[in-house]
């Protein structure tokens, strides 16, 4: 397959951080939507994520059919875990769903009081998720840079919790340690040694709320491609399309990187189901 065939896009709300809405600093109004996102950085495949923002998912569903693959998040939704019923249904009526994903999870996760109760509901509802009467479909989790490689106590335990998923985004929250990637990725890996692995790559700088340099987006996007041809990670997952149509340099370089890489080949034996 394509390089480009392994990229996700992490879709949002069109026009969910405009006007510095949740204080990142982005000021200014985007109206892409996640399907203009992906048509626009060339990508086949999205992660959506609403971010407690109202959304018909059938619609934005029927605007992703010509996408590869589709995963819907569901963190947010623990709180009533049998909502999972909901999203299986929508994999019977739209093909290309093939994954859920928990975005947030570890900072997510702490802010549910009973932590067993909400670890035994996660179980289940992966369970439910790998066995119904529709289609398998995998479970991949968010996990940050700066949420491991710290106490080793701590990583132990959660790696756990990270045994129950398929798959691990790694993130790296704070675009000013990019640089810390390559040693945290080694530890990511000794925490994920069953898991299915893919790179975030933020094109806005969330954490420290400004925009993202291309030279940090140039860095990573050469060092996740490097990892991937060396079989140690299956995608890249570059965030978001709410800022794609604002003329940021990390966009441009985001473009002339999969125009210059796209089409090359790789072999990804675990992408497929």
């Amino acid at each position: 397959m394509k390089l480009r065939d392994t990229f996700w896009l992490w879709g949002h709300p069109e026009g969910r951080y405009n006007n510095n809405i949740d204080n990142f600093g982005f000021h200014g109004f985007s109206r892409m939507t996640p399907m203009e996102g992906c048509l626009y950085l060339g990508i086949k495949n999205t992660f959506m994520v609403p971010c407690d923002w109202p959304c018909d998912r059938d619609q934005y569903n029927k605007s992703f059919k010509t996408l590869n693959k589709v995963g819907w998040e569901f963190t947010r939704k623990m709180h009533t875990p049998e909502l999972i019923d909901e999203y299986i249904n929508d994999a019977k009526k739209f093909s290309n769903i093939n994954c859920v994903v928990f975005d947030d999870f570890k900072g997510l996760s702490a802010k549910h009081k009973d932590k067993e109760l909400f670890i035994e509901n996660l179980k289940k509802v992966i369970d439910k998720l790998h066995n119904n009467d529709v289609k398998r479909l995998d479970v991949w989790m968010v996990l940050y840079t700066h949420e491991f490689g710290i106490d080793e106590k701590v990583d132990a335990e959660f790696a756990e919790i990270l045994k129950l998923f398929d798959g691990i985004i790694m993130w790296n929250w704070y675009e000013s340690r990019y640089k810390e990637i390559p040693e945290k990725f080694e530890i990511f890996k000794k925490l994920t040694p069953n898991n299915r692995r893919m790179f975030g790559c933020y094109l806005y700088n969330f954490g420290e709320k400004k925009q993202a340099t291309g030279e940090a987006v140039k860095w990573q996007l050469d060092f996740y491609r490097e990892k991937m041809l060396a079989g140690e990670a299956e995608g890249i997952v570059p965030h978001t399309n709410t800022m794609a149509d604002m003329d940021f340099e990390s966009y441009d370089v985001f473009r002339a990187w999969i125009a210059e890489h796209g089409d090359e080949e790789i072999s990804v034996p675990t992408l497929e189901n």
